[in-house]
This record gives structure tokens, C-alpha cells and sequence, in this order.
């Protein structure tokens, strides 16, 4: 199973600067993340960057981690460390039950990494950008699936996360409605910013 960007903390990283941000986010994204692995029995589960967004000790979030991995033994994580995974060092991969990769990985014949390198020789499928559209009749942005010449990219995982609005000429790909999947075409989503 491939996600990126779980962005764990990240509401409490938000109040603790000021910033109104709701109460069980992480929550929610390891509820439906548990919901993701019941339903798939994935062996290992890759993180393609940015599983943190803040601290790791004494942070609220981290019992409802160890509640998830509890639920979860026998299941391989492996996350390629993004730009917010620099507290994953020997001991917090430990305390959390997880391989730290510092490094893009080769696995059938993909590069799995968090940001999309320019002009990689194989197919890639990455994170970071959190790509999202506006389709046509429905409220707010969804989050989606983002096909190009380069591979795949990956939406961000935590629903707390923004989104970098594709321009409809670039949007190929799915995006991901209310548990549906809806296949993108061009004339379908709306103009970025």
C-alpha cells in the first residue's frame, strides 16, 4: 500500500503557532488508514515522505500512533523521509515502529519518492504536491490522483492538508469523491489559480 504525506501532528503543530485547527485529525487519518489496510492486508506499507508535521515526543498524537500499530503488528512500515520527516532519526523510526529510508527506492520497476524528480529515467510515483481539482457542480477541492509523462503523484493522505490545485490541462489522473473515484479528463476539472 503507497500513501504520502500523513502529515501526523500537523493540527497540533497549527494551534500551537495560533492557528485554529480542529481536534482529531490524526484520528481521523489513522482510522481511515487502519480502514485502508483491513480492507487491502497489505504487507508493507510505504510512506512516501512527510509522515511528521512537528514534534514527535510528548506530542498529543502519539498514543493514537501506538494504539494503530498495536492493531497493526505484522505490518512492514517503510517511510522515504520528506521535507517535514527530520525528527525521524534511529530512535524516533524505533519508538515508532518503522524503517526510515533516506534515500528514492526501486521497487518493480518504480521509483518511489517523496518529491517528483525532473527527467527521472523510470516511472515514478511520489507525494508532496498534493494535487486536488475542482470538478464541475461540486463544492471545494477534492483530492486526486495526478498522472503525467513522469509517473504518478500521489494525493496527501491527511485530510487536513491543503492542496495544490491542478490546472485542468493537466489533469490526468482520478480524484477521490465522497469514497468514490472519478477518472479525470481536462474538460472535466476547473482552472488553478
Amino acid at each position: 500500500l503507497l500513501i504520502a504525506d500523513l502529515h501526523l501532528g500537523k493540527a497540533d503543530t497549527l494551534r500551537r503557532a495560533g492557528i485554529l485547527a480542529p481536534r482529531g485529525s490524526t484520528s481521523t487519518d489513522l482510522d481511515r488508514l487502519a480502514r485502508l489496510i483491513e480492507r487491502h492486508q497489505p504487507e508493507t506499507l510505504w510512506v512516501l515522505g512527510d509522515l511528521l508535521h512537528g514534534p514527535i515526543f510528548d506530542a498529543p498524537w502519539i498514543d493514537r500512533w501506538q494504539d494503530f500499530r498495536r492493531a497493526h503488528l505484522s505490518l512492514s512500515i517503510q517511510v522515504i523521509a520528506g521535507n517535514h520527516d527530520r525528527q525521524l532519526t534511529g530512535t524516533t523510526a524505533q519508538l515508532l515502529e518503522l524503517q526510515v529510508i533516506r534515500a528514492d527506492v526501486l521497487l518493480a520497476g518504480l521509483c518511489l519518492c517523496h518529491e517528483p524528480p525532473p527527467g527521472a529515467p523510470l516511472p515514478t510515483v511520489s507525494g508532496h504536491l498534493h494535487p486536488c481539482v475542482r470538478l464541475p457542480g461540486l463544492p471545494r477541492r477534492w483530492p486526486a490522483f495526478r498522472l503525467n509523462a513522469g509517473g504518478l503523484i500521489l494525493p496527501a493522505f491527511s485530510l487536513l492538508t491543503g492542496g495544490a490545485l491542478v490546472q485542468a490541462r493537466d489533469a490526468i489522473g482520478f480524484a477521490c469523491v465522497e469514497g468514490q473515484i472519478v477518472a479525470l479528463q481536462p474538460s472535466r476539472c476547473a482552472t488553478s489559480l
